[in-house]
């Protein structure tokens, strides 16, 4: 069963302390959410508290605008789940599960909680935005260059620790001035945020993803040698060629070209990338749409 609150604007509801055993409670719980703006800690205070007077066993919190799922503790059967929205601005949906039916009392009771989560709620996902775009290429989503040598020596140190591989491959637009003088930039723009995509959906979770530049692109791939990162940028070299941009009416493919490193012992993040790149520079050179292994 699933109990549905939706596109409800609760910023002015009256916060009563009448469902508490304590009046303190509900002013203790408004001073706990404003001592953090990190998401995850935010939604686990509330979901803490309101254990205490509900029972429920978990919650998902969703944000489709920010690509933000967060769970914590466990599914069951039974589901309230809210739409919540401050001033006509949208903040996600919040979901709590539990393995009974919730009462009508519980339902207010959540409710009026609830209106005591919306404006930390909202500081919290302001806060993650602009983390997020202090490391994100603002056009694709891909995350940018400066991000790329903290990653880097993150991998390093587990490649280390467990003794597995790490390689690098860098990918290029092949002729993307061509698309910009024949399509425009808007053209091109789309263009990125495709291939983006592309490369986001064939590679794994675990990878990373920069655009270090133009239509330049680098991919740090864990646990994975130079004959696996091959076989994966070959995939996506295909999955590139085939897919269709569409803009404007118009309609074009594009290819790339990719250079492979694999990660030796000592090498800085220059080294590696400068071994992509001679890959690289060789697919260029001899005919593009080419997968080439330093």
């Amino acid at each position: 069963m699933e109990l549905k609150k939706t596109n409800t604007d609760m910023a002015n509801n009256a916060l009563s302390s009448k469902q508490f055993e304590q009046p303190t409670e509900l002013s203790h719980l408004i001073s706990a959410l404003q001592t953090t703006l990190d998401l995850n800690k935010l939604l686990i205070i509330f979901d803490t508290a309101l254990s205490k007077k509900i029972g429920q066993s978990g919650f998902i919190f969703e944000n489709n605008e920010l690509n933000t799922t967060l769970q914590h503790g466990l599914t069951a059967h039974h589901k309230c789940e809210y739409h919540l929205t401050i001033e006509s601005s949208f903040l996600g949906k919040l979901t709590f599960m539990r393995r009974k039916r919730f009462t009508e009392e519980e339902l207010q009771l959540i409710e009026h909680l609830l209106a005591a989560l919306l404006y930390p709620l909202k500081n919290a996902l302001l806060y993650l935005q602009a983390l997020r775009s202090s490391y994100t290429d603002p056009l694709t989503g891909a995350l940018n260059r400066s991000t790329l040598d903290s990653v880097f020596q993150k991998e390093v140190s587990l490649t280390h620790r467990h003794h597995s591989n790490l390689s690098l491959f860098i990918l290029d637009v092949d002729f993307f001035k061509v698309i910009n003088d024949t399509y425009g930039h808007a053209a091109g723009d789309m263009a990125l945020k495709s291939i983006t995509h592309c490369i986001q959906e064939t590679v794994r979770e675990s990878d990373h993803v920069f655009r270090i530049g133009g239509e330049e692109f680098a991919v740090l791939l864990n646990s994975t040698d130079s004959v696996g990162a091959e076989r994966l940028a070959e995939r996506l070299r295909k999955a590139a060629q085939a897919l269709p941009i569409k803009h404007a009416g118009h309609e074009f493919n594009l290819t790339v070209s990719i250079g492979i490193a694999q990660y030796s012992e000592g090498d800085t993040l220059d080294n590696l990338m400068e071994k992509a790149d001679k890959a690289l520079y060789q697919a260029k050179n001899t005919g593009r749409n080419k997968t080439v292994c330093a």
